[in-house]
C-alpha cells in the first residue's frame, strides 16, 4: 500500500518528537519557560546568602564552580530544555539556560539589578558593570528584556557559517550516537517503504494486463466498429 505524501510528512514528523523527544512535555515546559524565564530568587536565597555582593564575583562562582556547563543531551535527554532555577540547581550542571537562570535569581535574591539577554543560541545576565563578551554583546541581541519591557529585535551582527556552526556543536554532535541512528533509521525507511509499495503495484499492473502498442489499439478498436446499416 502506497502511504499518501501528507501522511509521510505527518508521520516524519512525529518520529522526529518521538525519538527527540519521548515525554513531549519536555518540549512543552521548555516553550513555556522561554517565553516566561522561571527567575526564583526563594529558590537561590541560600546560595545568594553565601555569596558576595560582587555581580562579577557572582557570575564567575555560578559559571565555574555552582552550575558547571553540561549539554542539555547530558542533564536532560534532550537537544534542548529550558529549566527554571529551582531544576538548575538541583541539577548542579546545565547550559546556557541553566547558568542564566541561576545567576539572574541569585542577582534578584541579593537585590542586584539584571535583566536577561537573548541571541540565537546563547541567553545571558545582564546587570550593572557587566562587561561583553565574544557571545554576550549588544549586537548580537534579538530579544530580552530592558527597563523591565520585553524587546524582541534583528541582530546587528549576524555570520551565517558561524551560526551553523555553533548549531551543530550544541545540539548535533553530543547526541547520543544511537539516538543519531534511531533517528535516521526512521527516516530512512518511511520513504523506503513507500517506494517498494510503488514498484509492487507497477510491476503487478504490468504483469496482470497486457498493454498493446497505442497503433494496435486503434486498429483494433477499428476492426470491431459495426457499420451503420447493422445498428
Amino acid at each position: 500500500m502506497v502511504i499518501p505524501r501528507r501522511a509521510i510528512v505527518f508521520l516524519t514528523l512525529a518520529w522526529v518528537l518521538v525519538v527527540l523527544y519521548p515525554d513531549p512535555g519536555v518540549l512543552v515546559r521548555s516553550i513555556g519557560n522561554t517565553v516566561r524565564p522561571r527567575v526564583d530568587p526563594a529558590a537561590a536565597s541560600a546560595l545568594a546568602a553565601r555569596l558576595p555582593d560582587d555581580p562579577r564575583q557572582i557570575e564567575a562562582y555560578v559559571l565555574k564552580t555552582q552550575v558547571p556547563y553540561a549539554y542539555d543531551w547530558q542533564t536532560a535527554g534532550v537537544p534542548w530544555y529550558f529549566p527554571t532555577a529551582a531544576e538548575a540547581l538541583a541539577a548542579g550542571a546545565g547550559d546556557c539556560e541553566s547558568r542564566a537562570m541561576v545567576l539572574a535569581s541569585v542577582l534578584t535574591a541579593k537585590g542586584i539589578p539584571n535583566e536577561l539577554r537573548m541571541s540565537l543560541d546563547h541567553i545571558w545576565v545582564d546587570y550593572p558593570g557587566k562587561r561583553d563578551t565574544a557571545i554576550e554583546t549588544a549586537g548580537l541581541e534579538i530579544a530580552g528584556r530592558r527597563d523591565g519591557k520585553l524587546f524582541v529585535q534583528l541582530p546587528q551582527e549576524f555570520d551565517l557559517q558561524q551560526e551553523i556552526a555553533d548549531q551543530l556543536d550544541i545540539y548535533w554532535r553530543p547526541a547520543p550516537p544511537w539516538r543519531v541512528a534511531l533517528l535516521f533509521a526512521g527516516l530512512t525507511l518511511l520513504p523506503l517503504m513507500n517506494a517498494v509499495a510503488r514498484l509492487l503495484g507497477d510491476g503487478y499492473g504490468t504483469l496482470g494486463a497486457v498493454r498493446l502498442p497505442g497503433r494496435v489499439r486503434r486498429r483494433t478498436a477499428h476492426r470491431v466498429r459495426r457499420p451503420a446499416s447493422v445498428r
